[in-house]
């Protein structure tokens, strides 16, 4: 089972206004853009999640944007995987986190 790994270490995050998308965050790696996460209203069935261009695209409801961030600001290393055989996407951290240690 093929599976995508792009590490990021910074994103931009767009969130929009009369477009069929509610939020595009794009992931960065040295500055290169190595895949993205965008997020649907919640009553649209988001469509596939895909490899465009060898960088993965991955759809959430909008209803999980607030987590997603969470991840983004209090998290590190991060990267974004998806399985190629399901399409099934995820944000992921990409070592082993200590329990109950925050990170500043």
């Amino acid at each position: 089972m093929a599976t995508i790994r792009k590490d990021f270490d910074s994103y931009k995050i767009w969130q929009y206004s009369g477009h069929k998308y509610e939020a595009v965050v794009y992931c960065f790696h040295d500055n290169v853009r190595v895949g993205e996460l965008i997020f649907l209203k919640d009553d649209v069935k988001p469509p596939q999640n895909r490899l465009q261009s060898d960088k993965p695209v991955i759809h959430f409801p909008i209803s999980r944007f607030n987590d997603i961030i969470s991840i983004l600001r209090h998290e590190n290393p991060l990267c974004l995987f998806l399985n190629l055989e399901k399409q099934i996407g995820m944000v992921a951290t990409s070592e082993h986190e200590p329990i109950g240690e925050e990170e500043s």
